[in-house]
């Protein structure tokens, strides 16, 4: 006996692996209304303090606290390389990691003008673990 698929059950499992990628797809949008609303704020919150301001205003916005989050990881690391900048000899690679981190902000920015919510790699899976 083979095992091999007919015509007909290969169209079947691809159907169905259609349907659930649109089902997965469709839960991670968010509504348009919701983006549009906390755009401002999402863009906000990749400069530097900024970020308050969406918790303070725009808590209850998904989209905008997801790139508030991230902005404040952004932000610490931001703060850290300053800091550790200051030391003589490693201060040059933190300098190179701020500014990276300054690199990080401008696509965040764009993720957020775009209506995206992309996770920034490495950022988005600290902020992930962040409760706020």
């Amino acid at each position: 006996m083979t095992e091999h698929k007919t015509d007909k059950e290969h169209k079947v499992v691809k159907e169905q692996k259609v349907v659930k990628e649109h089902k997965a797809d469709k839960e991670h949008r968010l509504d348009r209304k919701l983006i549009k609303d906390g755009a401002p704020f999402a863009v906000l919150s990749y400069v530097f303090l900024l970020w308050i301001l969406t918790f303070i205003f725009k808590k209850d916005n998904a989209f905008a606290r997801f790139h508030a989050k991230q902005g404040i990881v952004i932000f610490v690391g931001n703060l850290i390389c300053f800091v550790f900048g200051l030391i003589p000899v490693i201060g040059a690679i933190f300098h190179l990691l701020g500014f990276i981190l300054i690199l990080t902000s401008l696509y965040g920015i764009y993720l957020s003008l775009t209506g995206k919510c992309e996770k920034i790699y490495l950022v988005g899976d600290i902020a992930d673990k962040l409760t706020v």
